[in-house]
């Protein structure tokens, strides 16, 4: 866990304060919350007969796929990366993280890559490399299973602050905080990283348990998906001045939305909570960022 405060001469005020859950700094390899993810996955894998290989899907800077492939490496169990792109061209250093790591890599066209959520197609992967089926970004309830682990460690704190992209992370904290059983009265904030039009919105108020408190900043994703800016980079280096390294897909907008309703707070003169910032980890994602490549 780091404390964090920024000095009173940055974008916010001397207000800001909260605490960092570093996950970023589990593993070198197999970090952040995409570790939590997997172990749920990793359960079933173990408890299943017949699954020889774990098998899921991603872009060529996934972190998912980075993590997946470095679990198999460790736990040495054979990994299969779907990738969303083409064979002819060059390997990302992501991706060359991941075949050095003994992931054995699958490029899939746009088209070939659009039926990841196809159950039909699913089953076919998975009888033709019997294979353990794992959702991209690790979505799904074993995935949420692992993420509830996390709950204990926020059960303290008036607001816990993560990045979304999947949500499958703040669910399984969610449901692990309601059967924690302690009377959470915080409320749990996420910064949705996609620009999905209230489709994460909806799908909380069906599935988010009861008595949890949640918000989700929907107008943080600087345009969509990976999108970054310039001033989205200057953040990112200011914080690698005071030792937090973001990424620009997750925790750089995280960051973003944090500094923004802080400084509201402060010209508002409003109390400061006890907040938790959820540090997922992806900074091997940095690499994808030319800007932030060589930081």
């Amino acid at each position: 866990m780091q404390s964090v405060k920024a000095a009173g001469d940055g974008p916010v005020g001397d207000g800001f304060g909260c605490d960092v859950l570093r996950l970023d700094q589990l593993h070198p390899q197999l970090s952040g919350n995409k570790l939590f993810k997997l172990i749920g996955y990793l359960q079933d894998f173990a408890e299943q007969h017949g699954a020889e290989t774990l098998l899921s899907f991603g872009g060529p800077y996934s972190n998912h796929l980075h993590a997946l492939a470095a679990a198999g490496h460790l736990c040495g169990i054979p990994v299969i990366a779907v990738v969303r792109g083409y064979e002819h061209l060059p390997l990302t250093p992501t991706l060359q993280d991941c075949q050095e790591l003994g992931a054995r890599l699958i490029f899939a066209d746009k088209k070939t890559y659009a039926r990841r959520y196809d159950p039909v197609w699913r089953q076919q992967l998975a009888d033709e490399y019997r294979a353990l089926v794992i959702p991209e970004g690790g979505s799904g309830e074993p995935g949420e299973r692992g993420c509830a682990l996390l709950a204990p460690v926020c059960a303290g704190y008036d607001e816990i602050w993560l990045a979304l992209g999947t949500g499958t992370t703040a669910l399984g904290i969610a449901r692990g905080l309601a059967e924690l059983g302690s009377g959470f009265s915080g409320q749990l904030v996420g910064v949705n990283a996609v620009a999905d039009q209230g489709a994460l919105q909806q799908s909380w108020q069906r599935q988010m348990p009861a008595g949890i408190r949640w918000r989700i900043i929907d107008n943080a994703h600087g345009g969509g998906f990976g999108k970054t800016s310039s001033e989205l980079i200057e953040l990112i280096r200011r914080w690698d001045a005071r030792n937090l390294p973001l990424d620009p897909v997750y925790t750089g907008k995280l960051m973003w939305a944090l500094e923004r309703e802080i400084s509201a707070a402060d010209q508002a003169g409003t109390a400061v909570p006890r907040r938790l910032l959820i540090h997922s980890g992806g900074l091997q994602g940095r690499r994808g960022a030319p800007q932030l490549s060589e930081s």
